[in-house]
């Protein structure tokens, strides 16, 4: 029998999977991280959270497929349970290798892991295996059933980060080497940062759906002024937020182009959590990465002055918010401001404010749009 090999492929296919995936992650203008089958989102790891989390890491090549189980034809095996006969631990291993070099001793060879030459996956909704002999490299934790011989080990692949391509085989090999120097913090993927950066968002969003409106937070108030729908008709609409300082000394606010801003809106009567969406710098929405966003300088900080406040005109355009035009009929709405940056490290003259305010709710009207 002649097994065909596959590597390149599977970087077209993962790159094409994650297109569509973060394509039907879309709500509220927002994308958001895949769910399980109760509906909770999943976590997304970095490479040293990975690296503790998985039980074994192989480089395999993928077989046949036969009742909903796939076989995959290990050529590496980089990481096995602690059980395994022979398996040395890499971290412990490198400990060792230092240990041999301050004593000038020549450094024995790697133990070789004892491993099954063959495994058994079934990929669950998150998971589409490319084509029969690619080559990838899976990282499992979900054992579905005990070790009853050589090649009776079974997992369930649950997860988009089970697998990778095997072009990344050197950093998984550098994070295993030294986890908290070449793993800790790092990614293997950007989709990966990308979700789990929209996890952190929507338990967020989650906070301020449910969070009491209307309150002081360390001197400062927000208002929700004049939401007006658009003369378009399309359910788009503007608000104002006003924030007040009621103190009566200066204090020093965010103001930069990552933003904070955002409304909630619920329906009239509607007992579940309203839906937040997060303002965004039309200019800014598309071809700037997340990191230069993230980068704060002395002009992003705005004064307000001892019992004085500061507006900002937001505006939600339901082209860039599609979940607006499936709204009808009464609602209210709220506006909210959420900000982290501290100022840490630059010359500002006023402390600077940081928390979330949330403002009392004002009604408004959606119009029924037909499709």
């Amino acid at each position: 029998m002649i097994i065909v090999r596959m590597t390149i492929p599977l970087a077209r296919f993962a790159s094409l999977t994650a297109l569509m995936t973060l394509s039907m992650l879309v709500r509220a203008g927002a994308s958001e991280p895949p769910a399980t089958q109760n509906h909770a989102p999943l976590e997304f790891y970095n490479l040293f959270e990975l690296l503790n989390k998985t039980e074994r890491i192989v480089v395999a090549d993928i077989g046949p497929t036969e009742k909903g189980l796939t076989s995959l034809r290990v050529q590496q095996t980089l990481k096995a349970p602690e059980s395994d006969p022979k398996y040395m631990d890499p971290e412990r291993f490198k400990r060792a290798e230092a240990l041999l070099n301050d004593n000038k001793l020549q450094l024995a060879p790697l133990p070789a892991l004892h491993a099954p030459s063959t495994l058994k996956i079934i990929a669950g909704e998150h998971i589409k295996l490319p084509p029969e002999g690619t080559q990838a490299i899976f990282f499992l934790w979900e054992r579905l059933q005990g070790d009853g011989g050589a090649d009776a080990h079974t997992y369930n692949l649950s997860h988009p980060q089970c697998m990778y391509d095997a072009e990344l085989l050197p950093q998984v090999k550098a994070g295993l080497s030294r986890p908290r120097s070449k793993a800790d913090g790092m990614y293997l993927r950007e989709f990966d940062h990308q979700m789990a950066l929209r996890v952190k968002q929507r338990e967020a969003d989650d906070a301020l759906a449910n969070a009491k409106s209307g309150e002081v937070v360390l001197g400062f108030s927000i208002s929700a002024i004049r939401p007006v729908p658009s003369m378009r008709g399309d359910n788009s609409f503007g608000v104002t937020a006003q924030i007040k300082n009621t103190r009566s000394r200066s204090q020093a606010l965010y103001d930069g182009p990552a933003g904070g801003y955002g409304v909630i809106l619920r329906a009239k009567g509607a007992t579940e959590p309203g839906v937040v969406l997060r303002a965004v710098m039309k200019n800014l929405a598309t071809g700037v990465d997340n990191n230069v966003l993230e980068l704060t300088d002395v002009t992003d900080f705005a004064t307000v002055s001892g019992n004085g406040g500061i507006s900002k005109e937001l505006f939600f355009d339901s082209k860039d918010y599609p979940i607006l035009r499936k709204f009808k009929g009464a609602y209210s709405v709220c506006v909210f401001y959420t900000s982290t940056r501290d100022g840490q490290g630059m010359q500002l003259e006023e402390p600077v404010w940081t928390g979330r305010l949330v403002s009392d709710t004002v009604p408004i009207s959606f119009t029924q749009l037909s499709n």
